[in-house]
C-alpha cells in the first residue's frame, strides 16, 4: 500500500504556519520560496487579508518571500491598502511589515515604485521606507529627509540617505539654515533638525561666501550646534575668522557636557597657537581677569588645557 502523500496545497499551508516559529521561521521562508509561483497566493493572503497584529515577524517573512519570488504587484497592493492601525502596539508592529515590504519592492527601480514609497513615507515614515526611498537617490526626496531629521526613530537613516547625495543636500542645508525652505529649525523639536543639518554641513563643506551667512550659528544657544558650526567654519574661514571661531568655542564651553568638552579640546588642539592668543585675551577681559580658576567649570578646564601654567592663581 502506497504511503500517504499530502497534497501540494497542504504542504504549502504547513510551511506558511511555520513562518510563525521563532526557531524554524527562517527555514520556512526558504521553503516558501522553493515552492515557486504556487506559493504566492498563500503569501498574499497572509500579507493582505490577515489583520495586523502585535507580532509582525510572520508577515515580514511573507513580504521577504514575495520579494524573492518577484511578486511586486502583491507588495504594491499592500501599500495601496494600508490603513493606519489605531492600537499603538499594532501600529509599531505594522511599521516593521511596511519596512520589510519597502525593502523588497525597492528592487524594482521604477517611477511608479518611487512615487509609492514617497507617498508611504509621507504618510508614516519607517526606517525601512527611508532606506528604500534613499536607494533611488532622487533629489526630490531631500526635503522629506530633512523633515525627518526631527524624528528620533528615522533621523540616522535620513542622514545616511542625505550623505548619498551630498552635492544636492549641501545647498539645501544652507537654504534651510537661512530659513528659506519653510522647514522649521527653531524650537525644542526642530533643534534636532538644526543639529543634524550642521553636522552634515561639517562633513559636506561650504564656500567662504556661504559661511558668511552661516557663521551666526557659532553663537547658537545649543552647544552641539555651536560646535558643529565651528567645525564648518574652520574648513573655510581665513585666519582672522578662525580667531572668532575659537573665541566662540571657548565661551560656549561654559555650558557643555563631558563629550562636548572633549570635542572642543580636540578642535582647539588643531589650532593651538591661535587658541592660546584668544585664551589670553579672554583672561584679560573684565569679566574674567578678577576670577580665579573654578575647576568644576569646563570653561576653566579648557583654558587650563590651552594655557597651562599661564593661568592665574588657583582659587
Amino acid at each position: 500500500m502506497a504511503a500517504y502523500q499530502p497534497q501540494p496545497g497542504q504542504v504549502i499551508q504547513d510551511a506558511l504556519r511555520e513562518l510563525e516559529s521563532l526557531m524554524g521561521g527562517e527555514h520556512a521562508v526558504e521553503k516558501m520560496i522553493g515552492f515557486g509561483q504556487q506559493a504566492i497566493p498563500y503569501l498574499e493572503h497572509l500579507l493582505l487579508d490577515c489583520p495586523p497584529r502585535t507580532i509582525s515577524l510572520p508577515r515580514c517573512r511573507a513580504a521577504r518571500a514575495l520579494g524573492e519570488l518577484g511578486a511586486y504587484t502583491v507588495l504594491a497592493r499592500y501599500f495601496e491598502r494600508y490603513q493606519r492601525p489605531a492600537d499603538s502596539a499594532v501600529l509599531f508592529a505594522e511599521d516593521a511589515v511596511r519596512s520589510a515590504a519597502a525593502k523588497e519592492i525597492s528592487r524594482l527601480r521604477t517611477d511608479e515604485v518611487y512615487r509609492m514609497l514617497l507617498d508611504a513615507t509621507n504618510q508614516r515614515a519607517t526606517n525601512g521606507l527611508v532606506q528604500a526611498l534613499g536607494e533611488f537617490r532622487r533629489h526630490e526626496s531631500i526635503p522629506l529627509f530633512f523633515e525627518l531629521l526631527e524624528d528620533d526613530l528615522c533621523r540616522l537613516d535620513a542622514m545616511a540617505q542625505l550623505r548619498k547625495v551630498p552635492d544636492a543636500a549641501q545647498p539645501y542645508i544652507i537654504l534651510l539654515l537661512r530659513g528659506c525652505t519653510g522647514t522649521p529649525i527653531e524650537g525644542s523639536v526642530a533643534l534636532r533638525r538644526r543639529r543634524a543639518a550642521l553636522e552634515l554641513l561639517s562633513e559636506f563643506g561650504i564656500s567662504e561666501r556661504d559661511w558668511m551667512e552661516i557663521q551666526t550659528y557659532l553663537r547658537d544657544q545649543d552647544p552641539d550646534c555651536a560646535i558643529a558650526a565651528a567645525q564648518v567654519g574652520f574648513s573655510v574661514a581665513p585666519e582672522a575668522g578662525g580667531r572668532e571661531i575659537i573665541e566662540a568655542l571657548i565661551e560656549t564651553s561654559a555650558s557643555v557636557n563631558g563629550a562636548q568638552e572633549m570635542l572642543i579640546t580636540e578642535l582647539l588642539d588643531q589650532h593651538h597657537e591661535a587658541a592660546q592668543a584668544v585664551a589670553r585675551n579672554l583672561l584679560n577681559m573684565t569679566r574674567y581677569k578678577d576670577k580665579g580658576p573654578n575647576w568644576l567649570s569646563p570653561f576653566w578646564r579648557i583654558l587650563h588645557h590651552v594655557l597651562g601654567n599661564e593661568l592665574p592663581h588657583e582659587r
